[in-house]
């Protein structure tokens, strides 16, 4: 599969596995990476990390950005609508 990153203008191939070890169904999971509109204004990322860590997602902060890891597709689609 091939998914494209607007931000950096260019595309990542990546593969995964349909299932885990015990043969139980996986959803396609990656990372989301969320910026502040404006560099001082990290509320809204403190708002999406506290709902991610509710969700039981663990999350990294590198500089202005927040990393949610292992975020399964359908999660990715509601945390974007919630949170834009």
């Amino acid at each position: 599969m091939t998914m494209y990153d607007c931000r950096d203008d260019s595309y990542t191939d990546f593969s995964f596995a349909e299932f885990d070890t015990v043969g139980s169904s996986r959803p396609l999971c990656g990372s989301l990476t969320a910026s502040p509109l404006q560099p001082d204004d990290t509320l809204p990322l403190s708002d999406l990390a506290l709902f991610a860590s509710q969700q039981g997602y663990l999350t990294q902060r590198h500089g202005h950005d927040l990393i949610i890891c292992d975020i399964n597709l359908a999660d990715a689609l509601m945390v974007n609508n919630r949170f834009g």
